[in-house]
């Protein structure tokens, strides 16, 4: 695990019907949608996310470009970034990619144990590019 790397950091901010399907009732300020890291060896973090009466400054993909200098650092330099850049960056979303990581990292350990990762396969792509309203990949 040592020598696992993020490879790709998505964002998929689900569209209105599927947030009215995964959280029925929410309010007009709700943001939701799927964070999803993969690693160079095939590791794999879904984490499903909502946020309420966020500030977005600009839009999801202004919003969650400070993820991007993450890719290519392993987890340990990954959560040691997410902490130098805590301030910076606000509570969300910290705490979202600090999540996201340690999910990661849990699936990881369970791979290794040779407990299959059902976390990613649990999604269909195809799915969420149909219902999402915005999508970021790097």
């Amino acid at each position: 695990m040592k020598d696992c790397k993020i490879q790709a950091i998505e964002l998929f901010q689900f569209d209105g019907e599927l947030m009215d399907e995964r959280l029925p009732g929410h309010s007009e300020d709700c943001i939701c949608g799927l964070l999803a890291i993969t690693t160079n060896d095939g590791g794999c973090s879904l984490i499903e996310f909502q946020m309420h009466g966020c500030n977005l400054k600009g839009d999801i993909v202004q919003w969650t470009a400070v993820y991007q200098r993450m890719k290519g650092l392993t987890l340990d330099e990954s959560m040691d970034y997410i902490h130098q850049k805590q301030d910076a960056w606000g509570m969300e979303r910290a705490h979202l990619m600090e999540s996201a990581l340690i999910s990661l990292a849990e699936q990881l350990d369970c791979t290794a144990k040779g407990i299959t990762n059902r976390n990613c396969a649990e999604w269909n792509r195809a799915y969420l590019f149909d219902h999402s309203q915005a999508y970021v990949s790097f």
